[in-house]
């Protein structure tokens, strides 16, 4: 869906303040490879983020960030079993971490577990509830469960978090449409364009398709 990808930058920003475990206080150089791996992969740097972090790891095997990290790098590079794996981990060891059961929902939506990334998004919220793109998350999650109510309501909160997110009203925009409440999906499409211009194409990419497949619903037998 429009602008997931967007948010995954924020990811390792969000968990900036969260506490150091215990143990992790102590271990200075598992704190040093870590922090030099988020700033590798806000470069694009993954291999040697993954590099980073598997180096704290292995300092410091309770280091709940660590895994996280890893995880997060593992699934900007496309691999959702080895992020899951490092998700689980880093959950075991901090059971609040709400982004880690944010991105693991990502990860359960890309292998079709739509089901588990709606518990992982709901999870993230109930630890977090101000973590604005587990609210977008869990709207793409619910529109493809065919929970478009529950997916407008998620996008609305999104906006609430953050009014100049133009993808969230593209979304809600998509999700009105096919709830047949075109008036209100023609303003949430102006105001997403208003917002950024560039999400032209894609938009009405995602219109004609959705448009399309109503009326292949109409005429079917």
């Amino acid at each position: 869906m429009i602008g997931q990808r967007l948010l995954i930058k924020l990811a390792l920003i969000c968990v900036a303040f969260v506490p150091w475990d215990a143990q992790a206080q102590d271990s200075l150089s598992a704190k040093s490879y870590y922090k030099r791996a988020q700033k590798e992969y806000d470069k694009g740097e993954i291999r040697q983020a993954l590099a980073d972090y598997t180096k704290a790891i292995s300092i410091n095997p309770r280091l709940a960030m660590a895994y996280y990290g890893r995880g997060l790098t593992f699934y900007t590079s496309g691999h959702c079993d080895k992020a899951i794996a490092d998700f689980n981990r880093s959950i075991a060891i901090s059971t609040r971490l709400a982004e880690a059961y944010n991105v693991r929902g990502l990860c359960w939506l890309n292998a079709g577990n739509v089901e588990q990334a709606i518990a992982d998004y709901s999870t993230a919220l109930e630890i977090d509830p101000s973590l604005s793109w587990a609210y977008y998350n869990r709207g793409t999650a619910r529109a493809a469960s065919g929970d478009l109510k529950g997916a407008i309501a998620d996008y609305s909160d999104t906006i609430n978090f953050a009014p100049r997110y133009a993808s969230a009203y593209a979304n809600r925009g998509l999700a009105r449409l096919r709830l047949h409440r075109e008036k209100e999906a023609k303003k949430d499409f102006a105001t997403c364009l208003k917002l950024d211009a560039r999400l032209k194409p894609q938009l009405d990419h995602a219109i004609q398709h959705l448009q399309a497949q109503i009326l292949q619903a109409n005429i079917a037998p």
